[in-house]
């Protein structure tokens, strides 16, 4: 992926103001779907919330523009992934300095608990922090915090909405857990024909979820022995459902299923949403993480079903 944030460093800062001098200030801007739902949810209508990712805008390829920079410098509060998400990310182009500043990865921390009898590697499940559920409540603990730095004059109202928040993410989560517990559902396994995103909402289950990439990136290239050897592992495991990402044409997946279909295995496709980002259509009409969730927890009890 190119760095087409950097050269921006060369140009003088008022340069850049200046050239997108039209551009609509926001009170707090972000850079993916999983903490505008947070913040937009906390704050409600007190304080703007701006995520620079479009709707329907593949995170891993989206690179920040000039107007992107000067809405982060004309914030309050900026709200990034990590640098490994956000590659173009370079705190030092914020010269704001009341501009608050938060790298959200830095609030995750490893549960080691999730994978003390899970031989599986794990190297990448940090990066996509935000598809455990139970993450997402110590994240919007952490923005909370830093929301009512910014605007101490209404904590009580947001610290109302975030509890509130919370609340009904924990009880969705612990609705599904007692699902799996009371079906003797847990250690199922998950076919993903995508990215290498899903490992911590999988650990949190206490469900494989067996990626067709091992990359944590969704562009990896993709073999035909690799290919060949997740066909095989579905058409042995006898399951009925393979899973596929969100905003992203299931190419891989088609084939699988093309090919199970020439020995009369048939193969239905269900989304299995990570939360990188939602299309036009969710966006406009106000879906949100919990949501998301509970769509992934309805496709899921339909391939254990079957």
């Amino acid at each position: 992926m190119k760095n087409k944030f950097l050269p921006l460093m060369t140009l003088p800062l008022t340069l850049i103001f200046s050239s997108c001098g039209n551009s609509t200030t926001y009170d707090i801007v972000v850079t993916m779907y999983p903490q505008y739902d947070i913040a937009k949810a906390i704050v409600g209508e007190k304080m703007s919330v701006h995520s620079i990712l479009p709707p329907g805008v593949e995170v891993h390829d989206f690179e920040a523009s000039s107007a992107d920079i000067v809405a982060m410098n004309k914030a309050k509060l900026v709200i990034y992934t990590s640098p490994i998400i956000d590659t173009w990310m370079n705190e030092s182009a914020l010269e704001n300095d009341e501009t608050l500043i938060i790298d959200l990865s830095t609030y995750y921390h490893e549960d080691e608990d999730l994978h003390m009898d899970d031989d599986h590697e794990h190297e990448h499940d940090d990066i996509h922090y935000w598809v455990d559920p139970l993450v997402i409540i110590d994240l919007s603990e952490a923005i909370l915090e830093h929301i009512v730095t910014i605007d101490p004059d209404n904590a009580s109202f947001y610290q109302n909405n975030a509890a509130a928040y919370v609340a009904e993410l924990n009880s969705t989560y612990t609705d599904f857990m007692t699902y799996l517990e009371t079906n003797d559902l847990h250690e199922s396994t998950l076919y993903f024909a995508g990215h290498n995103a899903m490992g911590l909402f999988g650990a949190r289950h206490h469900l494989d979820i067996h990626a067709l990439f091992e990359d944590f990136k969704p562009d990896e290239d993709l073999g035909s022995q690799q290919l060949i050897a997740f066909t095989n592992a579905v058409r042995e495991a006898g399951t009925s459902y393979l899973f596929v990402e969100e905003m992203v044409v299931p190419k891989a997946a088609t084939t699988i299923k093309n090919e199970l279909a020439r020995t009369g295995y048939e193969l239905t496709l269900l989304e299995l949403h990570a939360y990188h980002n939602v299309s036009q259509i969710d966006f406009d009409s106000g879906l949100t993480y919990i949501d998301l969730y509970q769509r992934n927890i309805a496709n899921i009890k339909l391939a254990l079903a079957g």
